[in-house]
């Protein structure tokens, strides 16, 4: 007589919660390397061990986990980039700008995608977008000891787009020294807030 083989042990199932920031996190270790309108859902299922259809229980529609991805890696990049408590105010906005240019070098695809999709009027994107430059914005005015007004506001969110564009090609095509491309966008910032 032989031994039956012992049961493997039963699978622990993940609540509801730990499932969905299992999703997003795969979601967010794509990004890197593809944008976020392009993770295919059979590839984010596969690699979580589950059924496109079991996503989907998760996540009601594609939107909604593009969504949750999307506002995610938001979270990271605010995270990223808002100064340490206790930073000096003359160093908050260089760090920020440093560690800016450092994201867009290691995501640059997927941060391309996030700004044309906001500015190609996707509802989602638009609104994660928006949300994120205005909490910069703040930070930026916050920093520069500057007046939270309207005119303000404007010049700082008009910088943040030049700032989006000209990071997004020299990362491509770098056309002057990563000290260079800081110096002039600090520059910028300066004589658009000038008084």
């Amino acid at each position: 007589m032989t031994a039956s083989p012992a049961a493997e042990p039963a699978r622990m199932r993940r609540s509801a919660g730990d499932r969905r920031a299992q999703l997003v996190r795969i979601g967010l270790e794509l990004l890197p390397t593809t944008p976020v309108q392009e993770l295919t859902i059979d590839e984010v299922a596969r690699r979580a061990g589950i059924s496109r259809s079991l996503l989907f229980h998760y996540f009601p529609s594609k939107r909604d986990y593009y969504t949750a991805v999307t506002r995610a890696a938001a979270d990271l990049l605010w995270d990223h980039l808002i100064p340490a408590p206790g930073t000096a105010p003359e160093q908050q906005i260089s760090g920020m700008l440093d560690r800016y240019v450092g994201w867009v070098e290691t995501y640059r695809e997927s941060h391309l995608a996030f700004v044309r999709g906001a500015a190609g009027g996707d509802p989602w994107v638009s609104e994660i977008y928006e949300e994120t430059r205005g909490r910069l914005v703040e930070v930026a005015l916050s920093a520069l000891d500057l007046p939270d007004d309207a005119r303000r506001r404007q010049l700082v969110l008009a910088w943040f787009a030049f700032t989006e564009d000209l990071v997004g090609h020299w990362v491509q095509e770098p056309t002057m020294s990563r000290a260079e491309l800081l110096a002039l966008l600090r520059d910028v910032l300066a004589r658009l807030t000038a008084p």
